[in-house]
C-alpha cells in the first residue's frame, strides 16, 4: 500500500482537475499578496509579483497575444535568454490562459537545430528581441515575430501587460489535459525531440519536486535555470506554485558572486542547481561575506555530485539540508529523490520516488529486475509527458503501457534505493567487458587536483571500445596523468582503468551544466583523425 502524510494526499487531491491558471487563480484569492515570482527584464530590471499581480498580469497577457490574433492550440516560440525570463514567464501564462501552446527555444542553438526547431513545432508566432527577428526569419520565412523591444503598440511588438487596460473577460477553454508546453530534449543526442506537456503533467511535477525538496508556502525557492528548458516552466514555477511559494529565477548574465548576493537580497531558502555550477559556486563563498542564513535546503541534480563537494557545503553551510534531486524532461523533470539524512553515507544515489511517482528497474525482458541488479529505469505517474510532438514513433518507443523508458541504467540496492549507473549508450564495452563510466568518474574525482572529469568511450581497433578520460585541473594546478592513472588503478579494476588522459581547459556543456559527452566524443575523434594526418 502507498501510504503518504496527509498534506502530501491534500495538496495531490487539490491538484484534480486543474489548469495553470486556476491554480494560480486559487493561490491569488489564499494568499493575494505572497511573493510568486521574482524575474529579469530586458529592460534591466527585477520584477517581483505576488500572486495576486501575476494573474493580473496573467490576463492581461492573453488579451494582449488575443488582440494579435493567438488562438487556443496554436504554439508561441519563446527566443528569449534568462535576461528576459520575466518576459518568457508572462507570455506563457498568457498562452495557457488562451488554451495555447509555448515553445521556449536554445538561444545558443546552431542554425540547423533552430531550423529544425521552428519547423516542428510551426510556431504562430516567435517572441525575441529585434536583435534575433532576422535570423528567425530567414531560418522560418513564415514567421511572425513579437519583438520584445520593438515600438509600443506597434502590431509586431510584445503586449506588455502592464500596458493591457482592456476589461472584457475572455472564456475559458483550457483543460487539464490540453498541451500547454513543448519543451525540446537537452542536446545530449544526436536530434532534440520535443516533449508535449499538458497542463495536469506541469502540475503534478510541480507536486513532486515541490515535495521533493521540502517547499512550503514560506520558502522562495530560487536556481540557475535556463528558460529553454524544463527546469524554469515546469520545475521552479510549477514547484513554487504548487506549494505557494515564491520563484526566484537567475537571468543569464551572473557569476557566481551574483549569484550568491541573490540567494542574500531576495532571501532564498531553497537553493536548487545542477551539480558542477554549484561547485564552483561554493569555491566562492569564502572569498566575501555573504549571508546565505536564511537557506534551509540545497537541491542538486543533473549528475552524481562529488561526496567532496558534498563535504564542501557541509563545511561551509553546517545548517543547509542536502537533497539531490533525478528527474529527466519526458518525466516532468519529476522523478527520484534523496532525503537529507542519507547523505553522506549513501552520496551517488539517486534515492527514492517523489511524491506521486513510482520508478522500476526492469532487465532485458522487461520484467523487474532483482535487488542490485542492473537495468534500465522506468518511470511512471501523472507528471509524465503525453509524448513527442509530432513524433508517433519515438513515443511509442519511449512510452510503453503507462511507463517512461528513460534510457538511464540503475540498480536498486537492498535497502529499496535507485542507483543511477549511466546511460545506456555511455556504458563502455571495452572487449566485451562493460564498464559504467559514471563510476570511473567518481574515481577521477578522488583526486585531489581534479576539478572536473568525463569519461567517454573511443573506438579501439582490437577492442571494440576503450576509455578516454577527459579532466579539467582546478586553478593553479598542473595535472600529471601518470599519477592519475596509478590512482585510478588503485581504485579500479585493470580493465576499468583508463588508457587514454586527456587534460581540457574546459569540458562542453550545455547551459544546464550538463556534460555534452557526444561533442567530447566528436572532438576526441577530430583530434585523433587531425593528428594520424599530420604523422
Amino acid at each position: 500500500m502507498d501510504v503518504r502524510p496527509a498534506d502530501e494526499l491534500n495538496r495531490y487531491g487539490e491538484l484534480h482537475g486543474l489548469t495553470v491558471p486556476a491554480l494560480l487563480r486559487r493561490r491569488a484569492a489564499q494568499a493575494p499578496f505572497k511573493l510568486a515570482l521574482s524575474a529579469h527584464s530586458h529592460r534591466g530590471h527585477r520584477d517581483r509579483l505576488s500572486y495576486a499581480q501575476l494573474v493580473i498580469r496573467m490576463e492581461a497577457m492573453a488579451r494582449g497575444l488575443s488582440s494579435r490574433g493567438l488562438k487556443a492550440g496554436e504554439r508561441v516560440a519563446l527566443f528569449v535568454s534568462n535576461q528576459a525570463v520575466r518576459e518568457a514567464v508572462l507570455t506563457a501564462l498568457g498562452c495557457w490562459r488562451l488554451g495555447a501552446i509555448v515553445s521556449p527555444l536554445n538561444v545558443r542553438a546552431s542554425d540547423d537545430e533552430l531550423r529544425h526547431a521552428l519547423a516542428l513545432v510551426e510556431p504562430a508566432f516567435v517572441v525575441c528581441m529585434r536583435a534575433e527577428a532576422a535570423r528567425v526569419g530567414a531560418l522560418y520565412p513564415v514567421a511572425r515575430v513579437l519583438l520584445l523591444d520593438g515600438p509600443a503598440a506597434a502590431a509586431d511588438t510584445w503586449p506588455e501587460p502592464e500596458a493591457e487596460f482592456h476589461a472584457a473577460v475572455l472564456p475559458e477553454v483550457a483543460r487539464p489535459e490540453d498541451p500547454s508546453v513543448l519543451l525540446f530534449t537537452s542536446g545530449t543526442t544526436a536530434r532534440s525531440k520535443a516533449v508535449t506537456h499538458c497542463h495536469r503533467s506541469q502540475l503534478y511535477c510541480g507536486h513532486a519536486i515541490g515535495g521533493a525538496v521540502g517547499l512550503t508556502d514560506q520558502d522562495t525557492y530560487q536556481g540557475a535555470w535556463p528558460v529553454y528548458t524544463s527546469s524554469v516552466l515546469n520545475m521552479a514555477c510549477m514547484a513554487a506554485w504548487v506549494s505557494g511559494a515564491g520563484a526566484v529565477l537567475e537571468p543569464s548574465v551572473l557569476d557566481n558572486a551574483g549569484r550568491l548576493r541573490l540567494i542574500e537580497t531576495e532571501g532564498t531558502t531553497v537553493y536548487h542547481g545542477v551539480t558542477s555550477p554549484l561547485n564552483f559556486m561554493i569555491d566562492e563563498y569564502p572569498n566575501a561575506a555573504y549571508d546565505l542564513s536564511r537557506v534551509r535546503r540545497l537541491g542538486y541534480g543533473g549528475a552524481a555530485m562529488p561526496a567532496e563537494v558534498i563535504a564542501k557545503f557541509r563545511r561551509h553551510l553546517p545548517w543547509v539540508d542536502q537533497v539531490h534531486i533525478w528527474g529527466m524532461t519526458e518525466t516532468g523533470p519529476a522523478g527520484t529523490v534523496l532525503a537529507p539524512w542519507f547523505l553522506p553515507r549513501k552520496a551517488g544515489c539517486i534515492g527514492v520516488a517523489q511524491p506521486g511517482c513510482a520508478v522500476r528497474v526492469i532487465g532485458e525482458d522487461g520484467q523487474p529486475a532483482a535487488p542490485g541488479e542492473s537495468g534500465e529505469i522506468v518511470f511512471s505517474g501523472p507528471s509524465a509527458a503525453l509524448g513527442y510532438w509530432r513524433n508517433p514513433e519515438a513515443t511509442a518507443e519511449a512510452f510503453v503501457d503507462g511507463w517512461v523508458r528513460t534510457g538511464d541504467i540503475g540498480r536498486i540496492d537492498d535497502e529499496g534505493h535507485l542507483h543511477f549507473v549511466d546511460r545506456k549508450k555511455d556504458i563502455i564495452n571495452r572487449g566485451g567487458l562493460k564498464i559504467a563510466s559514471a563510476a570511473v568518474e567518481e574515481a577521477i574525482y578522488r583526486f585531489a587536483g581534479v576539478a572536473e572529469a568525463a569519461v567517454v568511450a573511443v573506438p579501439h581497433a582490437g577492442l571494440g571500445e576503450d576509455i578516454a578520460a577527459c579532466v579539467v585541473a582546478r586553478p593553479g594546478v598542473a595535472l600529471d596523468t601518470a599519477a592519475l592513472r596509478a590512482h585510478c588503478a588503485g581504485l579500479l579494476a585493470d580493465f576499468a582503468t583508463p588508457r587514454q588522459w586527456h587534460v581540457l581547459e574546459a569540458l562542453p556543456k550545455n547551459p544546464m551544466g550538463k556534460i555534452l559527452k557526444r561533442e567530447l566524443r566528436e572532438q576526441l575523434l577530430a583530434a585523433t583523425k587531425a593528428h594520424a594526418h599530420v604523422d
